[in-house]
């Protein structure tokens, strides 16, 4: 059997499935039902769970199914995905690139998959897509210091100096994670040095803050301002 959507209970392929709305757990419908009957905790974590606290794993409300329903299938925790499956829904009529809270690729980038971020973009995810606080697929990827899905998207156009809710770019991202190759790539691509958030704080500062040497030598090359760090006694 392939090794793709399954039951944690029955280890067979996920039947009529239904998630746990807290945890984003799933299971055969029939299997969870059951299970509760006579425990009301989620089999994986133990945490409390009642009938009341499922949903469909699926939406049946539309025509065609929409991107969150990848997100979930990605985002779930009670499963195991395998790109051939994903491409199998995608052949099938999912959407990838429709946004909602956020993408398909928003999780994928969240979660390391490179894999699948090739295999969304290959099939039309719109790279600078934003999220609920206008963060980029690129954001994430900067932020999980994940080079290979930041090199796919650059090199699909994602724009490096978009902006967040809080006015924070990529690089702000790329800084506070200590990843120096992620922040090279930025600004080979003409990332700004100098941008400021929300606290008017560069990506010099936040690589200060944490302690990453090397980046703060790769932006004072790039010709960052040094501004005064704000120390707390």
């Amino acid at each position: 059997m392939e090794r793709s959507l399954f039951c944690p209970i029955c280890l067979n392929e996920l039947k009529d499935p239904l998630r746990t709305l807290k945890y984003k757990h799933v299971f055969c419908g029939y299997c969870i039902k059951k299970w509760l009957q006579v425990k009301a905790s989620c089999p994986m974590d133990r945490n409390a769970v009642v009938i009341k606290d499922l949903s469909p794993l699926y939406s049946y409300g539309d025509e065609r199914p929409t991107s969150p329903i990848i997100e979930n299938l990605l985002e779930c925790n009670g499963i195991y995905f395998h790109p051939n499956r994903i491409w199998n829904m995608l052949h099938m009529g999912f959407s990838c690139g429709k946004p909602a809270k956020c993408t398909a690729l928003h999780v994928a980038a969240r979660n390391g998959n490179s894999e699948i971020c090739q295999l969304l973009v290959s099939k039309g995810a719109t790279v600078d897509a934003l999220d609920s606080e206008n963060r980029t697929a690129l954001h994430f990827a900067a932020f999980k210091g994940n080079f290979e899905i930041c090199q796919l998207l650059v090199s699909k156009g994602a724009t490096v100096d978009a902006l967040d809710s809080k006015n924070r770019t990529v690089l702000h991202f790329a800084a506070f994670n200590g990843n120096v190759e992620i922040c090279q790539l930025l600004l080979s691509k003409g990332a700004t040095v100098d941008a400021l958030d929300f606290e008017n704080w560069t990506a010099l500062q936040i690589a200060a803050s944490e302690g990453y040497l090397e980046i703060c030598q790769l932006l004072v090359f790039k010709r960052c301002h040094c501004r005064c760090l704000r120390l707390e006694k």
